[in-house]
């Protein structure tokens, strides 16, 4: 009897073991139900991109557009409606460093840094010695800024509270680029007189590394691709034309015509706006797109402009490219009405078209939050 007993014990321990196994495997799927892991939908990020419109000189009407690429949504001024105010006389150049947007206003006389809406942060207003802002262009947390003073003003883009440094290059210096731990400086003109001198930064210490005297003068704009820099000059008739420097050995050679330059996937993307006076100051228009391979200098046509055809005699005044989709963008001006952008794809097909807010369309970048 008492081994029956002890049978019977043993029997509805192992049961009653069993049923609690069985039962914390229950409750554990119960808790699964209740506290499943957690969904973390993605973050939904817009490519955007802003327009700066320059306006006319002392007509205070710059205004800065928003696109949407992946919608074709168009908001115009978003400055003014982030801001409640106008940006002011002659939007002169934007850049974007990491999600901020820095804004050069020649004729108002500041610079701007904004977040990624076109909300104002902070701006910096130069002193008549310092003088106007132009170009921009920025490396290792510094932001260059050339100024008609014959300047060029270092910041550091935390904070527009002053310049870090200046330096002294040529007469008016225009737009400015990187190249290695270099700047490149277009001079341009005094009094009428062009400046034949581009200016080397070393950006190591902020010093004048050298200028290189040229046989042309009054530069405009620069584009470094790979090894190469290409810069514009106007001619004594006013025509735009190319040089390519070497800014080690300082041997400049001729090469070409453009009036808009860009460096896009190792080439060098140009819009040439020629236009020819007759004695009667008739002006006739021609203009043409192309890319340059830069290690074999040949130039290939781009765009098919069947489908817009006033292209082939209108002033390009903003030329830029979506890095990310290789779209291409075509602002117009006639100096008096709202321009129009083009949008095109990489394979010269046209995607948009749009009028912007105000007049002559500068330039074009991109950013995505």
């Amino acid at each position: 009897m008492k081994k029956d007993l002890l049978k019977i014990l043993s029997l509805s321990a192992l049961f009653l073991g069993t049923s609690m196994v069985f039962s914390s495997c229950d409750d554990d799927k119960e808790d699964d139900k209740v506290n499943p892991e957690p969904i973390i939908d993605p973050v939904e990020t817009v490519k955007k991109m802003y327009i700066l419109n320059e306006g006319i000189f002392k007509s205070n009407n710059s205004t800065l557009d928003l696109y949407l690429p992946d919608t074709k949504t168009f908001e115009s001024k978003v400055y003014a409606s982030q801001n409640a105010e106008v940006i002011g006389d002659t939007g002169q150049d934007l850049i974007v460093v990491g999600d901020k947007l820095f804004l050069s206003v020649f004729g108002s006389n500041y610079l701007a840094k904004l977040d990624s809406n076109g909300k104002l942060i902070e701006k910096y207003s130069f002193s008549q010695e310092e003088g106007q802002p132009r170009f921009l262009a920025f490396k290792d947390n510094s932001l260059y800024v050339s100024l008609y003073s014959g300047q060029i003003a270092k910041f550091d883009t935390a904070s527009l509270d002053k310049p870090v440094a200046y330096v002294t290059v040529g007469n008016n210096p225009e737009q400015i680029a990187i190249k290695d731990n270099f700047l490149v400086v277009c001079n341009s003109q005094l009094d009428n007189v062009p400046d034949n001198r581009i200016s080397i930064v070393d950006l190591s210490n902020f010093t004048l590394s050298k200028n290189i005297e040229t046989s042309y003068g009054n530069f405009q704009s620069v584009a470094v691709v790979n090894d190469s820099v290409y810069v514009t000059y106007y001619t004594p008739t006013y025509s735009i034309e190319m040089l390519n420097v070497d800014i080690n050995s300082g041997v400049v050679r001729p090469s070409g015509a453009a009036t808009k330059m860009l460096e896009y996937n190792n080439n060098l993307y140009c819009a040439n706006v020629a236009t020819v006076y007759d004695e009667n100051r008739n002006a006739t228009t021609n203009t043409s797109f192309f890319v340059r391979n830069v290690n074999t200098g040949k130039d290939t046509p781009i765009l098919d402009l069947s489908a817009t055809p006033e292209l082939a005699t209108a002033t390009v005044y903003l030329f830029d490219i979506d890095s990310d989709t290789h779209d291409l963008y075509i602002g117009t001006t006639d100096y008096k009405t709202n321009g129009t952008i083009y949008r095109f794809d990489k394979d010269g097909k046209l995607l948009d078209k749009f009028e912007t807010s105000s007049i002559s369309p500068s330039k074009a970048v991109f950013l995505v939050n």
